[in-house]
């Protein structure tokens, strides 16, 4: 029997482009789009040196996981349409307001919260999913009032990946992360979906090891405020020989027609979406659940990666690469010492957050957060030239960081990057030189990721905050 297998009617060819994924302003899914590289929308005015809190939000809390968001915990930020805010139930004065900015926040309570951007006040109703929520969700991409959102832990009832109207808040669709098809029983959800518009198709992976496609048949008449989605789902598992960790908790990066993941054994795949057969197979020596990123600077594809430390123990090594993504071939592969903590509630180091790739001034570099490096406690940020691998800058953390770095731009093009760690400080670094330009004790734990809409960042702590921090 091969390695793979899959329940797959052939399907109509899909192609995703970065440039082209979306029609609204904002961040629709984790970290923008199918290449996995944009956590930020639009430009600061001038050169940053501080964060200012502008609001704050307070969730609720699951009894043991408590509130607020954990990793990966990004929100969505949509600046929605005017024909579309007409059919929602949102506030009655953002009905009318053309600048209304929401903010879609996941958290570990169970519930989505829908906040306005411009005063941290509820937008609308929270959808409760029932069940904590640890990854990030996404809206349609298209402008279609749909909310994609997984569940991370199974609390109660059904337990898996789920569709939302966002005319009404009302469920439309769930798919069952007890899936029998799959080799693994847990059902989780950690990554957000990518929506391939033209084709009305989306893609998922699960912690059930499981690869999905589902055909939606999205009916949307804005006259009359009706949604209706029957989906219709392909499924691709696979199983090597000596691995059983198939746990897929990343998002979906994508480039054309391939689709790109990594799992809990550090097996990455290339996977043909129209015949959901593999083209080319790679492993990363360890557990790697951080999000694969991607550009193209030459017209080739090219996917940069990273690994935790858990399957070599207490202590070991990220591995840090950039791979071929038409091939799978390692271009080039750089190794950093790191410890995990292990047993029966692990806290692993490594790279665990998604790397930031420079755009304008920065185009040359890649930028990872590692935990847990030089001691249990410490991390390190550290900047790459993305062609050569070679060191441009780092900076060793006084505490690690699992939340995502996110990367900022002014209108010369200049880069800045925000940190938020693990002790609840939240930072500004010169994307140059690395040198820290702010830096500040906000909350008590950082690991949810960030997005920016202009100069604001949203970012959710633990316990239970929500913050708005303005870029000055």
């Amino acid at each position: 029997m091969a390695w793979w297998d899959s329940r797959c009617t052939r399907q109509s060819y899909s192609t995703f482009d970065q440039h082209t994924y979306s029609a609204l302003k904002g961040i629709p899914t984790f970290r923008g789009g199918p290449f996995r590289n944009t956590a930020s929308w639009g430009f600061l005015d001038a050169r940053p040196d501080s964060l200012v809190i502008k609001w704050e939000f307070s969730t609720g809390g699951d009894r043991e996981w408590g509130g607020g968001a954990g990793w990966t915990g990004q929100p969505s930020v949509v600046q929605w349409p005017d024909s579309v805010r007409q059919v929602m139930k949102i506030a009655a004065h953002l009905k009318t307001d053309s600048t209304f900015t929401e903010v879609i926040q996941p958290s570990l309570d169970g519930k989505i919260y829908f906040l306005d951007l411009a005063t941290g006040k509820p937008s609308r109703l929270p959808v409760n999913t029932n069940n904590p929520i640890k990854g990030s969700p996404a809206i349609d991409p298209r402008g279609y009032p749909l909310l994609y959102c997984g569940q991370g832990i199974n609390r109660s009832g059904e337990f898996g990946f789920r569709i939302f109207s966002l005319i009404d808040g009302q469920k439309l669709y769930t798919l069952n992360g007890r899936d029998p098809f799959a080799h693994r029983t847990w059902g989780a959800f950690d990554g957000a979906p990518l929506l391939d518009a033209v084709n009305d198709r989306l893609v998922i992976a699960g912690e059930n090891g499981v690869l999905y496609t589902a055909d939606l048949h999205t009916q949307y008449k804005p006259d009359s405020g009706f949604i209706r989605v029957q989906p219709r789902v392909n499924r691709y598992r696979y199983q090597k020989p000596g691995g059983t960790r198939q746990g897929i908790e990343n998002s979906v990066t994508a480039f054309a027609n391939l689709l790109y993941f990594a799992d809990n054994d550090g097996n990455i795949q290339a996977v043909d979406i129209a015949t959901l057969q593999p083209v080319w197979f790679h492993h990363n020596h360890d557990d790697t659940d951080a999000t694969l990123v991607l550009d193209m600077p030459d017209s080739v594809p090219y996917l940069y990666t990273g690994s935790e430390v858990d399957i070599q123990g207490n202590k070991g090594f990220a591995f840090l690469k950039r791979i071929n993504g038409l091939t799978g071939t390692t271009m080039w592969q750089r190794k950093y010492p790191c410890f995990s903590i292990r047993g029966a509630h692990p806290v692993n180091g490594g790279m665990l957050s998604t790397p930031v790739l420079g755009k304008f001034s920065a185009k040359n570099l890649l930028i990872a957060s590692l935990s847990r490096y030089g001691s249990v406690d410490k991390g390190l940020l550290v900047a790459l030239d993305k062609e050569t691998g070679a060191e441009c800058w780092k900076l060793e953390l006084a505490h690690y960081a699992w939340s995502s770095p996110l990367d900022i731009y002014d209108r010369e093009g200049n880069l800045y990057v925000f940190l938020a760690d693990s002790r609840g400080h939240v930072m500004l670094i010169d994307g140059a030189t690395g040198k820290v330009m702010y830096a500040k004790k906000i909350a008590d734990l950082f690991e949810a990721s960030p997005v920016a809409f202009n100069n604001r960042i949203v970012i959710a702590s633990r316990p239970r905050k929500v913050f708005c921090l303005e870029v000055q």
